[in-house]
C-alpha cells in the first residue's frame, strides 16, 4: 500500500509540474462541452430548430468554411505562440539562469492558453464531422456558435499571452516571481512550526539505527503523509539526515530510526518515500528560490551581462528572505494525528545557506564596490532583526568576508565608504565586538602620495 501511495505521490508531483497537465484538462473540458452541445442539438433542440435562430450559419457549405477558417487560424496562433516560448526559454537560459527554466515552462497561464487552443481545434474538427448535406436541421448551429465564441476567446488569450511572454524575459519580473514563491514557502514553514503545541529540538539520534540510500540523485521531496503513517503504526521516530537539494550517493546515510525495526520491508517502504529528481522549483522548497535568485545575480555580474543593478536588487530581496529564514529553526518537525513528533527533517543551516547563496555573489562582485556595500548593508539589516548570539556570529563572519583584503585594488575614496558601512554595521551589534575597518596597506592605499626620492 505504501508503494502505491508513493507512486501516486510521484505521479502527482510530476503531473502538476508538467506542461501537459492543464492543456489536457482544459481541452477535455471544451471537448465535453462540444459533445454536450451536439447531443442537445440532435435531441432536445432538433424539433425547434426550424423556429429558433440558434446561430448565423444555416447551410453546410458556410459551416465548413467557418470551421475550416477557425481551425487554420487557431493552429497558426498556436504555432506562433509557442515558437515564442522557445525563444523566451533560450533567452532566459542565457540572460538569467538555466535553473529558472522549469518554473517558466510550468507556468499555469501558458498552459491554459495552450489548452484553449487545442480545445478549440478539436471542437471545430468534431463539428465538421457532424455536418451533413441538407437543410438547416443537419447543421450544428449551436456548436458552430460555440466554436466562434471559443475563437474570439483564443484571440483575447493571444493578446494576454503576448503580454505575459514579454514579461517573462524581464529580469525584474522573474526576480519578483521567485521572491514571492520563496517567501510563500518560508511563511508556510513558519506557520507549521508555530502551529505545533510543543516545538521540540533536534533529538539525540547518535545511537539510532542508520538507513542508507540505495540510489543516487538530488533529494527533492518526501512523502510525509506516508512516512507519518508508517512511523505511527510501528511507534517509531525518524530523523532525516539530509536537506532538500542534497546530492545523495548510494550508501550515504539517509535517515535514522530511534530503534531497529527488524523488518526489511518496513525499511524498504520508508526508503521508497524519498523522491529524487533534477528540476528545482521555487514553489517546492525555499532553498531552491534562494539559489535561483543568487544565480540571477551572478549572471548579472558576469562580463557578458555587466548589470550590477540587478545584482544589488537580488541582494535586497535575499535580505528580506534571510530575515524570514532567521525566524525558523534548522530543522522541521512533523507530528502524527495524536500530536506526537514523529518526523524530524534537517534543513540547511543559516551559515551554510549564507555561504551557498551570498558567497558566489561576493566572489563575482569583489571588484564592484556598490555590490560589496550592498552585501554589508544586507548583513546590517539582518542584524536589525535581533538575532541571537550564534546567529549574530554567523552574520559577522560573512560580513568580514566582504571587506577587501590586502592585495585588492580599491581606491581610497571607496575604502572610506566601506569603512562608513562597517561603522553603521558595528552600531547594530549586541553580542559581539566591532569589526575592524578595511586594511589600507599595500596597494589598498592607492590614494597615498609616493615618497619623493632625492
Amino acid at each position: 500500500m505504501s508503494t502505491l501511495t508513493n507512486r501516486l505521490f510521484r505521479l502527482y508531483r510530476r503531473a502538476t509540474d508538467s506542461i501537459a497537465l492543464y492543456p489536457t484538462l482544459v481541452a477535455l473540458g471544451l471537448v465535453a462541452l462540444c459533445v454536450v452541445s451536439i447531443v442537445l442539438e440532435m435531441t432536445w433542440l432538433q424539433p425547434y430548430k426550424q423556429d429558433l435562430e440558434l446561430g448565423i450559419v444555416k447551410n453546410a457549405a458556410n459551416a465548413r468554411l467557418i470551421l475550416g477558417t477557425l481551425v487554420g487560424g487557431v493552429i497558426s496562433l498556436m504555432v506562433f505562440s509557442f515558437s515564442m516560448v522557445m525563444v523566451v526559454l533560450s533567452t532566459a537560459a542565457n540572460a538569467l539562469s538555466p535553473r529558472v527554466l522549469p518554473g517558466l515552462i510550468s507556468r499555469r497561464s501558458h498552459q491554459v492558453v495552450l489548452g484553449f487552443y487545442l480545445g478549440t481545434i478539436i471542437d471545430s474538427l468534431l463539428l465538421v464531422a457532424t455536418i451533413q448535406e441538407g437543410d438547416q436541421i443537419n447543421v450544428p448551429s449551436l456548436g458552430i456558435y460555440l466554436a466562434l465564441v471559443l475563437g474570439v476567446v483564443c484571440l483575447c488569450l493571444f493578446i494576454y499571452f503576448i503580454r505575459t511572454i514579454s514579461l517573462s524575459i524581464q529580469v525584474d519580473f522573474n526576480l519578483n516571481r521567485l521572491y514571492k514563491q520563496t517567501l510563500a514557502q518560508l511563511a508556510e514553514q513558519r506557520a507549521r512550526w508555530e502551529a505545533l503545541d510543543t516545538r521540540p529540538g533536534w533529538p539525540d539520534d547518535t545511537d539510532w539505527t542508520v538507513a542508507r540510500s540505495r540510489k543516487a540523485g538530488y533529494f527533492k521531496a518526501l512523502n510525509q503523509a506516508a512516512v507519518l503513517d508508517i512511523l505511527a503504526r510501528n511507534d517509531l521516530r525518524m530523523s532525516v539526515q539530509i536537506h532538500n537539494g542534497f546530492f545523495v550517493m548510494p550508501g550515504h546515510p539517509l535517515f535514522r530510526l530511534d530503534r531497529d525495526p527488524q523488518d526489511e520491508r518496513l525499511m524498504d517502504a520508508l526508503l521508497d518515500c524519498f523522491d529524487f529528481y533534477v528540476e528545482e522549483y521555487a514553489d517546492r522548497h525555499h532553498f531552491f528560490g534562494f539559489k535561483q535568485i543568487s544565480e540571477i545575480a551572478i549572471r548579472a555580474l558576469s562580463p557578458a551581462v555587466n548589470d550590477p543593478g540587478t545584482a544589488i536588487k537580488a541582494i535586497d530581496m535575499l535580505t528580506v528572505l534571510f530575515a524570514e529564514r532567521l525566524r525558523l529553526p534548522d530543522h522541521d518537525v512533523a507530528c502524527d494525528e495524536s500530536g506526537r513528533p514523529r518526523l524530524f527533517q534537517r534543513e540547511m543551516t543559516l551559515d551554510a545557506m549564507l555561504h551557498a547563496v551570498l558567497e558566489p555573489i561576493r566572489r563575482y562582485g569583489h571588484a564592484d564596490v556598490p555590490v560589496l556595500l550592498s552585501l554589508l548593508q544586507a548583513c546590517k539589516n539582518l542584524l536589525f532583526t535581533g538575532p541571537d548570539a550564534d546567529a549574530e556570529a554567523v552574520l559577522l563572519r560573512h560580513a568580514k568576508a566582504v571587506i577587501p583584503r590586502d592585495g585588492q585594488v580599491v581606491e581610497g575614496i571607496d575604502l572610506d565608504v566601506i569603512d562608513q558601512a562597517i561603522e553603521r554595521l558595528n552600531a547594530t551589534l549586541r553580542h559581539h565586538g566591532p569589526i575592524a575597518p578595511a586594511p589600507r596597506g599595500g596597494i589598498l592605499g592607492a590614494d597615498r602620495c609616493p615618497t619623493s626620492q632625492s
